[in-house]
């Protein structure tokens, strides 16, 4: 795959409120394309609600959220096109359609510049790399795993510069972990950004060029993971310490 044009991913005094009772405050984010950025935090950290704001599903409350100048929280379809999400549910698929009237669906509603005839290939080597073969299912019919991978495809079928993930390795096996990381990776490589919200820190470790830990919806540390593993052995060591410091200081 070529290379792209580099984009920029930035946040700016970012604070999204999840209820009355919980918001994330991010005073400043750039994530570049070409890089791995796992963003891990325990259970109500925040890490969703970060990930929803960055594609534009939650709204400000102050500051924004921007992709290469332009608001991600905005109708513009160069934003929409320069972003692909893959949730952690399934609320997301039309459980009536089959997988490949979905993917048709979202297809349709691309850029005029993105050929139907390219995007139908890269389905049908996305689907090859995952091992998914149910297309003429009904997708609430499908395994949670298989759901899963739809909804890979469907987050990565229009070429995304940046791909953000919530959780990727729940509901797959172990065989298709790998092979959707290998898919992510071969993204990376070409000029995405790849952007992953887990709790799962031996993941994040081996996965991620960048750790950015959240908690109580403030970031607290954001760092190289090789820098991380240098100086505290390894990403849960540091995560440990930093919220058991939070911990204390109650």
């Amino acid at each position: 795959m070529r290379k792209r044009q580099r984009l920029l991913l930035s946040v700016d005094g970012l604070r999204v409120r999840r209820n009355a009772r919980f918001e994330i405050n991010i005073p400043f984010l750039v994530v570049t394309p070409g890089t791995v950025t796992c963003i891990v935090g325990a259970n109500g950290s925040g890490k969703t609600t970060l990930v929803e704001s960055l594609v534009g599903l939650l709204p400000p409350i102050e500051g924004e959220v921007r992709i290469n100048g332009q608001k991600a929280h905005s109708d513009n379809p160069l934003v929409k096109r320069a972003v692909g999400y893959v949730p952690d549910d399934d609320t997301w698929i039309i459980p009536e359609l089959t997988a490949r009237e979905y993917f048709e669906l979202l297809m349709s509603v691309q850029l005029p510049s993105q050929s139907r005839v390219l995007m139908r290939r890269r389905v049908e080597q996305m689907a090859r790399d995952l091992i998914f073969t149910s297309f003429d299912q009904q997708l609430g019919y499908l395994s949670h795993g298989n759901k899963k991978k739809v909804q890979i495809i469907a987050g990565l079928l229009h070429d995304p510069h940046f791909i953000i993930v919530d959780e990727l390795r729940n509901g797959l096996d172990p065989i298709a972990i790998i092979r959707a990381e290998a898919l992510l990776k071969a993204r990376m490589q070409s000029g995405s950004a790849i952007i992953a919200a887990t709790h799962d820190l031996w993941w994040a470790e081996r996965f991620a060029d960048e750790i950015v830990m959240i908690r109580r919806g403030h970031i607290v540390l954001r760092e190289a993971t090789a820098t991380i593993v240098r100086q505290y052995g390894s990403v849960e060591s540091r995560f440990m310490e930093l919220y058991n410091d939070a911990a204390i200081s109650k």
